[in-house]
C-alpha cells in the first residue's frame, strides 16, 4: 500500500515490558512505511525489568527519543506529557505489547489522508476484537482504541488531550466521544492489522481488571444517565459474586470490588466533565450513535 510519505510521530508507553520490546521494534522496522519519516518516543513509566537498558543500546533506522519518567504516571499522563513535543500532522499510539502486519502504518496514513474529517483510525486487532459500533456502510467506529491508533494532531488539540482522570483505560473511549462532538470522525482501518498479546503476571491482570471496571462506571457519569449509572454499579457487584463465590477467585472478585468503592472519590469530577460536555452534547443530535454506554 503506497502511503504519502508524510512525517509520523509515534508514541509507545512502557511500564516493564521488556519482554515484548524486541519484537515489538523489529515490527516498526518491518513497516513499508519510510522509516526516515518516522520518530519513535518510547515513554518509561519507571520500569524496573531493564527496559531502558535494552532500548538505549538498539540501533534504529527510524529516530527513537527515549523519555523517562520517574514514576508510573500511568497511560493517559504518559502520553500527555509527550503531545506538546509532537510536530507531526499524525501522531501513532500503540502499545509495545504488540506484533504489527508489516502495512499497519501505511494502511492508517493512506485512510487519514484520504478523508479532512477523520479525526482518529485505529486498525484491525487480533486476536481479540474490543466491542465496538462498526458502521459496515462508513467504517466509522464508536471509538478507537489508544494502542493502535493514528490520530490528527489538529483534532487532538482541539479535543483536548487524554483525560488523566482515567490513568488507564477509558481515556481512549472518552477523547474518541469527544473527538465526535467536536465534529471529527473515528474510522476503522481494517487493512491496518495489530496483534496484541494478552495476559501477562497476574498482578497486571488484576490491576487492569480494576481500572477497566472503575473507568466504566465513571465514564456513564459524564456520558450517562442516572439508569446508566445504576445498571454499571449493579453489574459490577454482580461480578464480583459471581467471580468469588461461584469460580473462587477471590483476588479478581477484590479487585472489582475495590474498582466500586474507590470510583465514589471521582465522582464530582466526572459530574463536573458531565456539566462541560452539555453545550456539545446539545449540538449533537447524533451523538447517541457513537456515545454507546
Amino acid at each position: 500500500m503506497n502511503a504519502p510519505s508524510v512525517p509520523i510521530d509515534l508514541i509507545t508507553v512502557n511500564y516493564n515490558n521488556r519482554s515484548f520490546l524486541e519484537e515489538f521494534i523489529a515490527g516498526l522496522e518491518g513497516q513499508t512505511y519510510p522509516k526516515d519519516k518516522m520518530r519513535l518516543f518510547f515513554v518509561d513509566n519507571a520500569s524496573r525489568d531493564r527496559s531502558l537498558e535494552l532500548v538505549k543500546g538498539l540501533r534504529t533506522s527510524f529516530k527513537l527519543e527515549v523519555v523517562v519518567n520517574r514514576r508510573n504516571e500511568g497511560f493517559a499522563r504518559a502520553n500527555n506529557r509527550v503531545f506538546p513535543r509532537c510536530t507531526a500532522e499524525y501522531i501513532a499510539l500503540v502499545n509495545n505489547d504488540t506484533r504489527l502486519d508489516k502495512e499497519w502504518l501505511s494502511a492508517l496514513v493512506a485512510r487519514m489522508q484520504a478523508d479532512a474529517s477523520i479525526g482518529a483510525v485505529c486498525s484491525k486487532r487480533i486476536p481479540q476484537e474490543a466491542p465496538r459500533f462498526i458502521d459496515p456502510v462508513t467504517g466509522e467506529i464508536s471509538w478507537c482504541s489508544a494502542g493502535h491508533c493514528l490520530v490528527r494532531r489538529a483534532a487532538l488539540e482541539k479535543s483536548g488531550y487524554f483525560d488523566e482522570a482515567f490513568f488507564m483505560y477509558g481515556e481512549d473511549v472518552d477523547l474518541s466521544w469527544r473527538m465526535w462532538l467536536r465534529g471529527f470522525r473515528c474510522v476503522y482501518v481494517p487493512e491496518s492489522i495489530c496483534e496484541h498479546h494478552f495476559g501477562k503476571t497476574e498482578n497486571y491482570r488484576l490491576k487492569r481488571l480494576f481500572y477497566h471496571a472503575r473507568n466504566s462506571i465513571l465514564l456513564r457519569y459524564a456520558y450517562g444517565t442516572g439508569r446508566d449509572i445504576r445498571s454499571a454499579l449493579w453489574r459490577w457487584i454482580k461480578e464480583a459474586l459471581s467471580l468469588g463465590l461461584k469460580r473462587l477467585q477471590a483476588g479478581q472478585a477484590a479487585a472489582v470490588l475495590a474498582a466500586v468503592i474507590c470510583h465514589c472519590v471521582k465522582i464530582p469530577y466526572f459530574l463536573g466533565k458531565k456539566k462541560s460536555l452539555q453545550a456539545l452534547l446539545a449540538q449533537r443530535p447524533d451523538a447517541e450513535k457513537w456515545i454507546r454506554l
